[in-house]
């Protein structure tokens, strides 16, 4: 399915990495972002609505343009790899609505691998 080219934008992905201090706690920091081209809309529909019910307001769906290769490491994680910078798995950070430089706003909840990759992506608050 091919995107139209006016609803196009550039956003931001920012991979996580979760960080354990001296007491066993754990937190997530991000890395550096990475610009890729995508297009946003709001989640809805009746599989939707009952996956999600109440969090439905703050699920977005996110398609990505470009080829991507699907890897495994050897935690049996898939990673979704458009070039050599722009690696995604569940759980990262996405910059939809905010700048760059910012913390994410948005965090990969769930991953379709279809043509173009499909993601769903929940609002952090």
């Amino acid at each position: 399915m091919r995107m139209k080219r006016s609803r196009v934008k550039q956003y931001y992905h920012k991979k996580a990495e979760t960080i354990k201090d001296g007491e066993g706690g754990t937190s997530v920091e991000y890395q550096p972002s990475v610009l890729f081209k995508g297009e946003v809309w709001p989640a809805g529909g009746k599989i939707q609505a009952q996956q999600y019910g109440d969090k439905l307001s703050y699920i977005q769906n996110l398609r990505i343009q470009g080829d991507y290769t699907v890897k495994q490491d050897e935690k049996g994680i898939l990673h979704y790899v458009f070039s050599k910078d722009l690696d995604i798995v569940e759980g990262d950070g996405l910059c939809l609505y905010v700048d760059k430089d910012s913390e994410p706003d948005y965090r990969i909840i769930s991953i379709k691998p279809y043509k173009p990759l499909r993601l769903e992506v929940e609002k952090l608050v």
